[in-house]
């Protein structure tokens, strides 16, 4: 059995676009910030995703809370 190539995390590489979109829309939304966040430009992260311009910009702008079982994710705690 062939094991994928794994990447560590902290690199683009590591940002895979058919997982990535199996994640709730928040999630997702991480994932293109962070891909920004590691000096990707938008040519870049929008060719590793397969992304349009609208598209990629929805999913930067995207806002929410993953929430699994109860806890939040992205909530402030005060």
């Amino acid at each position: 059995m062939l094991n994928p190539v794994r990447t560590g995390f902290g690199s683009p590489a590591g940002i895979d676009p058919l997982r990535l979109f199996k994640l709730p829309l928040p999630m997702q939304a991480e994932g293109v910030r962070l891909l920004f966040e590691m000096g990707q430009t938008s040519e870049q992260v929008r060719t590793r995703l397969g992304l349009s311009v609208r598209q990629l910009r929805a999913l930067a702008e995207a806002e929410g809370i993953f929430s699994r079982g109860g806890e939040g994710i992205g909530k402030d705690f005060e």
